[in-house]
Order: C-alpha cells, then structure tokens, then sequence
C-alpha cells in the first residue's frame, strides 16, 4: 500500500474540478451512486483519488470529464483503469454492477484524513467478477485482502511501458 498526501494546492484543484463534475452531472441528469452529507463530497472524494493515483503514477491531475466518464478515468499502456475511491480505511471495492466494471483493471484509494489517501491494490475485472460478493442493497464488493498490491501494478505497467519505448 502506497500513502499519498495532497497538498493545499491539490485540494483546491480537486474541489474545482469536483464542482464542474457536479455542475456537469446534474445539468445532463446524472445520478451519484453513493450518499454522502453532500451530493459534492461524493465528488470531491472521487477527484482526491484520482489524484492519488495520478501522483504515484506520474500521470496527468483529474479534469472535469464533462459527464460520465464511462467506466475509465485513465489509460496507462493501452491498460484501461478505474479508481474508486472510499471515505473510510477499512472499505472494500465497490461497483454497482458487474457490468458497471468496464475498464481491464480497478484499484481502490481510500481516505485515510482529510489530506491523505492510501492506494490499497488493484483488481482486474475477470478476478473481481470471480471473487466479488453481491450486497444485499446492490452492488458488489472485493475485499481489500483480495486486492493484488498496488506496487505490483506500478511494476507491470513501467515494465510494459520500458518495453514498448
């Protein structure tokens, strides 16, 4: 597991581009999957991991993805990837739907306080369709003991990246 801290300018730029997501998803009708103590923070929470793992993979801030973005938030070696972010240290890997799982690989960050953020591991959506568990109000998770170490993902990826330079 990966710990990453955000600065004071990196949550002002996640609190900007959490509220144009916000202002872009409800002007199109989109619902939010999670309930919070406010539709934003659901927003906000999502940006700070995506900033997270932008920063441990060297990859470009969040931008406002003027909607849904699909199922992916980043591309990495031709790699489609999908983090998910969770308020608490403790929670699993969440989609709503199996089907809901749409890119190869999908890595958990969780919300350690206010600033930081833990990289927990990744899942690919073949293991995740075979080892998830269905929740009762819908939905399924993976246990963070399940997820593969994040490291191992950083690995594979420049190792790939190395070969195909």
């Amino acid at each position: 597991m990966i710990q990453v801290t955000l600065s004071d300018k990196e949550q002002a730029l996640c609190r900007d581009v959490a509220m144009s997501r916000y202002a872009t998803s409800r002007e199109l009708g989109l619902t939010q999957l999670r309930i919070d103590t406010s539709e934003m923070n659901v927003e906000l929470l999502g940006v700070q991991g995506e900033l997270a793992f932008a920063k441990v993979f060297d990859l470009e801030d969040p931008k406002d993805n003027l909607g849904s973005d699909g199922g992916t938030d980043y591309t990495i070696q031709e790699i489609t990837i999908d983090v998910k972010a969770a308020s608490k240290p403790t929670y699993r890997l969440l989609f709503r739907s199996l089907e809901a799982f749409k890119s190869q690989v999908g890595v958990l960050v969780v919300k350690i306080n206010d600033n930081t953020f833990k990289l927990v591991g990744w899942t690919t959506r073949k293991q995740f369709a075979e080892l998830s568990q269905p929740l009762g109000e819908g939905g399924f998770t993976l246990e963070q003991s399940q997820l593969r170490p994040i490291e191992e993902l950083w690995k594979r990826l420049t190792i790939k990246r190395l070969k195909n330079a």
